[in-house]
């Protein structure tokens, strides 16, 4: 059988996912790891000051648990430990080339995860001691490490820190569009040109409105309207250049494809992209409202994160059924999704659970400086 492209195998036109709905869940608490990097650029220039324990707490919660996504998609995770142990991290004669996810999983994550926690401790360490010195409960003397105040040396050595753990976190930031946009053999992805400035920006309308809602539950009088506004203008930005990115794509898609076969494929996925564009326009107007109307901020997460979950569900899972050949569109399998739900719901529920225990452990309205 011939086709614009060349042969078609029979196999082709029944390919399943490749990637299991799993995979929206986990993308969702990527945005653990933007909270980190602006935890960090924050400490570094010494901005939302007020919001940075906040950022770290929920930062580093999600971005603890966010393995459990690819553990999950793989369906056995009594094997986790090889993915530490025996990752393939340089070309072999066996196996050519590097794999990006085991990049990211056994060196960038575990990498980042050290630089976090050991930030986290220290940065949280003399308000642990103060709160030590109230209390006299010895398990808030371990929590800070000893450390009285917040001298000369421990800025210098939380600064460092900072400049260090910029790099896992980018790289964390853009996976995993950035595996899917080089790895991979599907339509849509390989000709999804703004792929990895779509993903970055999308996540960091899913991380900044979170830490808006968090804001709102922790107190949103004692984060400060100067605060609250700072993310709100990250939001806002990050909100307007989706827009923007999807805008261009479909663009692309109708310079390069428009008038042939593939477009019947194409047009199954920028179907989805109109409404999604039309919530975050929504989501921009509000939060841009929002810094004059404060009340209005509480909006800002459900228009926020309603967007990107749509987009990311047309990115990660919907395109996935646009076959290799880009002339064939699958429907969803009822029965994978149904039973992918629960997954998908645990993993981001283990997420918030973490960041209630280290609200808990880590005191966020104290003075940290």
């Amino acid at each position: 059988m011939t086709y614009p492209i060349g042969y078609l195998y029979p196999n082709e036109f029944a390919q399943p996912l490749q990637w299991l709905p799993v995979l929206f869940s986990y993308s969702l608490l990527i945005s653990g790891a933007d909270l980190l990097l602006v935890a960090a650029i924050a400490y570094l220039f010494n901005k939302l000051r007020k919001t940075i324990p906040l950022l770290l707490i929920v930062g580093l919660a999600f971005y603890t648990v966010v393995l459990l996504g690819p553990l999950a998609d793989l369906r056995n995770p009594d094997r986790a430990p090889l993915l530490f142990a025996y990752p393939q991290l340089t070309p072999t004669a066996v196996h050519p080339g590097v794999s990006l996810i085991a990049l990211q999983g056994a060196l960038i994550w575990p990498l980042g995860f050290i630089i976090a926690v050991i930030f986290t401790l220290l940065y949280f360490a003399p308000a642990n001691y103060q709160r030590y010195l109230a209390t006299r409960n010895p398990f808030y003397k371990a929590l800070s490490l000893g450390i009285k105040e917040h001298g000369l040396g421990l800025r210098t050595l939380l600064k460092i820190l900072a400049v260090v753990m910029l790099i896992p976190m980018a790289f964390w930031a853009i996976y995993p569009a950035s595996l899917l946009s080089t790895q991979t053999s599907l339509f849509i992805w390989k000709n999804w040109h703004t792929l990895i400035p779509v993903h970055f920006a999308d996540t960091f309308v899913v991380a900044t409105a979170t830490i808006i809602l968090a804001i709102w539950i922790y107190g949103a009088r004692r984060i400060g309207q100067n605060e609250l506004n700072g993310i709100l203008t990250i939001h806002g930005v990050a909100a307007i250049s989706v827009v923007a990115l999807l805008l261009l794509q479909i663009a692309l898609w109708n310079s390069i494809y428009g008038g042939s076969p593939y477009m019947a494929v194409i047009s199954q996925i920028s179907s989805w992209i109109a409404p999604v564009i039309v919530l975050y326009i929504i989501t921009f107007i509000i939060s841009t409202i929002a810094i004059k109307y404060t009340p209005l901020s509480l909006v800002v997460p459900f228009t926020g994160i309603a967007a990107a979950v749509i987009n990311k569900w047309n990115i990660l899972v919907r395109a996935q059924y646009a076959q290799r050949s880009g002339l064939v569109f699958l429907g969803p399998e009822e029965e994978i999704l149904a039973h992918e739900v629960p997954i998908m719901i645990s993993i981001i529920a283990a997420g918030i659970f973490l960041a209630i225990v280290l609200s808990v452990l880590f005191p966020a309205g104290r003075d940290h400086e």
